[in-house]
């Protein structure tokens, strides 16, 4: 991607707010005030491997990502999640063939994945997926903050 090229379009944003500048501008704020809370939780989560906490929080952040027109971050953060449930089902797996308990936590989670076609999934892509958010995401910001100052 070079320098010229868009990351954001708002032309989502505009109407779903009915081109509302107030609404877009409280939107755009918003998202800015979530964004270290998204970029921090994903690079602590991946960095100490809590599948279930990263799975989470790229849910959560996909939608707001897709909102501001972000909608490659979007879908990165949606192979982030597959991934990581992926890898959460698998851990779970051997849990239960060596035949141990699963904690209430981890039950709760097996529950809600145990049935997904999400198997082996290769933990190759997940770091060059947070590679890409991590790097992509702040000129996303920086541009997001330009459109700002315009709206």
């Amino acid at each position: 991607m070079d320098s010229s090229t868009q990351i954001i379009d708002l032309a989502y944003l505009k109407e779903m707010s009915g081109n509302n500048k107030d609404i877009m501008v409280e939107m755009v704020e918003i998202f800015i005030e979530q964004y270290p809370e998204f970029t921090e939780g994903i690079s602590n989560y991946f960095e100490n491997k809590q599948w279930t906490q990263l799975g989470a929080i790229t849910h959560k952040a996909k939608s707001s990502f897709r909102i501001m027109g972000m909608s490659e971050l979007g879908d990165c953060l949606e192979k982030i999640e597959h991934y990581s449930k992926g890898n959460q089902k698998v851990i779970l797996q051997n849990i239960i063939k060596n035949n141990h308990k699963l904690d209430d936590e981890d039950l709760k989670v097996w529950n809600n994945i145990q049935y997904e076609d999400i198997n082996d999934i290769n933990l190759e892509y997940i770091p060059e997926l947070i590679h890409y958010f991590l790097t992509q995401s702040p000129k996303a910001i920086t541009e997001l903050e330009k459109a700002l100052r315009e709206l």
